[in-house]
């Protein structure tokens, strides 16, 4: 049977959806930059892993190992993530070309 959605996590890869807290805050444990970047990187991979959970669904499904609903759950999760990831991207890359533009 379908699973309800709920928050998105890093746990994906596996099938889990978890929470994620809004009013979170970031830590820094030595160069923002250097921390930021590699946060993004790993939400790049919890998209990368969605993605390939969502692979996964169609192979299943395709095998009569999972139900519709569940592929098009995963399917969707995966098109949103992806979505989400590619704006942010974007306005991350605009806002970087401006910056770098200003007069000093």
């Amino acid at each position: 049977m379908a699973e309800p959605i709920s928050g998105v996590s890093s746990g994906l890869g596996t099938g889990d959806v978890g929470s994620v807290s809004p009013s979170r805050s970031l830590k820094f444990a030595g160069n923002p930059f250097e921390d930021v970047l590699s946060k993004a990187i790993d939400a790049l991979n919890t998209v990368s892993n969605t993605e390939v959970y969502a692979n996964q669904m169609i192979d299943k499904y395709t095998r009569g190992e999972a139900e519709m609903a569940d592929v098009l759950i995963a399917s969707s999760k995966a098109s949103i993530m992806v979505q989400l990831a590619v704006t942010t991207i974007n306005t991350a890359v605009t806002t970087f070309k401006e910056v770098t533009q200003m007069q000093i």
